[in-house]
């Protein structure tokens, strides 16, 4: 193939910046490789051990539990303190299942922010020195009498905006490093590994009704009715006022209306969270197919750079597409798991794949 001037220049500037890009790219490798990098089931292991709120959870359940069994075994316990003490050890449960949730959820949270933070570092680098090349272009054509001033001055302003918007990214990832930290108790500097194989959960939302029931505040309402039945069956004889028995029955429909009212509000969180997932999914499929797209196109681009019928600048504009649309399927897909989390809190079980059963 004879190759134009123009074809040898526009091959010469992709090499300069494709050579520059792999350089920031192994520049950043190395920065990684210096920081400890952390999986997403690495880190949601480490906060769950190190959580505050999860040990004052195991702790208070270990009390309970003991004080249940106490109860349970002492003969000179009454009826109503050996139920009480029953549905505390039962509350202590739920509750600690709920701070592992949260955990999980904060958890999962802080990994995907921080790995969003690593990846538009990264697509900020490239749209920089996408940017750097513009400049280039234009003083090369002003020179030429082919660009203006004015253009110059634009593509300076917006070189100018791209590297206030890396330097910016960059200190999201600072910062983002530093609340997973928090959360997981690990070493500092910590960067994110990468993103897990996102699940899709099974079964439907009838099936994740049911275990609706274990949520702390179903166990301390269901708790408060048992409570209250026996209440109205102590009171409930000849040689017990008639308004003690009155004031048992009442405390009896308040509770059940408490426990209806919180039945409600757990379903609905539960039927709003299990929307959220659809939808994520949906829009999941859609980044994807929108990077499927990009990659055809910067495949075909980079053939039509070799066969000189694009410019070294449109490939690299086609490139940036590409690496957009792969941060945008990430977002997706760190949706996704978000919202799975957010399930996994509304059904009281774990539905993201990762961190076990809890």
């Amino acid at each position: 193939m004879k190759r134009t001037p123009t074809t040898r220049i526009a091959l010469m500037l992709t090499a300069a910046l494709l050579g520059s890009a792999a350089n920031a790219q192994s520049t950043g490798t190395q920065s990684t490789v210096a920081q400890s990098t952390v999986t997403m089931t690495a880190a949601v292991t480490a906060a769950l051990t190190d959580n505050a709120d999860v040990k004052t959870a195991q702790a208070n359940l270990e009390k309970a539990q003991a004080a249940n069994a106490a109860a349970q075994a002492d003969p000179g316990s009454l009826v109503a303190a050996r139920l009480s003490a029953k549905n505390a050890a039962a509350l202590a449960l739920a509750q600690l299942r709920g701070a592992r949730l949260s955990t999980l959820q904060n958890t999962l949270g802080a990994y995907t922010t921080l790995l969003e933070a690593q990846e538009n570092v990264q697509l900020q680098t490239l749209q920089s020195q996408v940017d750097a090349k513009a400049l280039q272009v234009a003083r090369v054509k002003q020179s030429i009498g082919n660009a203006t001033a004015l253009d110059v001055t634009n593509a300076q302003n917006t070189l100018a905006s791209s590297g206030q918007t890396l330097a910016d990214g960059r200190a999201q990832v600072t910062l983002a490093s530093a609340r997973l930290v928090t959360l997981t108790g690990l070493g500092s500097g910590l960067r994110a590994a990468g993103a897990p194989t996102v699940p899709r959960p099974g079964g439907s939302l009838g099936a994740l009704q049911g275990s609706v029931a274990s949520l702390s505040t179903l166990v301390s309402a269901q708790g408060d009715l048992a409570l209250a039945q026996l209440n109205v069956k102590l009171a409930d004889n000849d040689f017990t006022p008639a308004r003690t028995l009155q004031d048992a029955r009442t405390a009896l429909a308040n509770a059940q209306r408490s426990l209806d009212s919180a039945g409600k509000s757990a379903g609905q969180s539960l039927a709003s969270a299990w929307q959220s997932v659809q939808s994520a999914y949906d829009l999941l499929g859609v980044a994807q197919s929108r990077e499927a797209a990009a990659q055809r196109a910067a495949t075909q681009d980079a053939a039509r750079l070799r066969s000189g019928t694009i410019s070294a600048v449109e490939l690299l504009n086609t490139q940036l597409s590409l690496r957009k649309a792969q941060f945008s399927r990430l977002q997706a897909q760190n949706n996704v798991l978000e919202a799975l989390a957010a399930l996994s809190v509304a059904a009281g079980q774990n539905l993201t794949g990762i961190g076990g059963s809890l």
